[in-house]
């Protein structure tokens, strides 16, 4: 699970340059990422400590989430909801990379990867499989997909994922069991 989220400066309007970020006000996109570097790359660190074998550094990480984040966003209503969206980023290009590195396998072209004696990250194939199986769920319940992704891949607690879903903590449990052995049917 993902800390909860610090500020580095207290009294920075994040909301405020979310938003004028999101109406493409000049300057905005420059000062909003002054602001949420930091969280950002802890974010990123996060998810690349379970992550061993991903072959890219936390800095990577965030330039290219916030590149992705760049390019066709929509609005965020809260800061709550930018971080959710860029941490769902940041897991979509793990994935993306892991899909990378099953497909040259595959190929049959030699793909280093860092592996330790005891590494419990999931192997490319494995990721491969569940963001098929996600994109599938996706196309089916848009919000089981997107709890699931919150609480499971993003790092955000069951409440979080409520508020950022704007439905109940119950809602997203039964979601998340739904989900669950969903993927775990499609997967296996």
């Amino acid at each position: 699970m993902i800390p909860p989220m610090t500020d580095a400066h207290p009294t920075a309007p994040i909301t405020g340059l979310i938003h004028a970020w999101s109406e493409g006000r000049e300057g905005a996109s420059e000062a909003l990422a002054d602001e949420v570097y930091a969280e950002l790359h802890r974010i990123a660190r996060h998810h690349l400590t379970r992550e061993a074998r991903s072959g890219i550094e936390t800095t990577e990480l965030v330039h290219e989430a916030w590149m992705r984040m760049g390019k066709g966003h929509g609005s965020f209503p809260s800061r709550r909801h930018f971080f959710a969206y860029a941490a769902l980023q940041m897991r979509r290009l793990l994935i993306d990379l892991a899909r990378a590195a099953a497909a040259n396998l595959r190929q049959g072209e030699n793909v280093t990867l860092t592996l330790r004696l005891v590494d419990p990250a999931p192997q490319p194939a494995e990721l491969a499989n569940l963001a098929s199986a996600l994109d599938t769920l996706d196309r089916i319940d848009p919000r089981k997909s997107q709890a699931f992704a919150l609480v499971e891949l993003a790092g955000f607690n069951v409440e979080q994922a409520a508020d950022l879903l704007d439905t109940s903590r119950s809602t997203i449990e039964r979601d998340l069991r739904f989900a669950r052995v969903w993927l775990a049917a499609r997967i296996s």
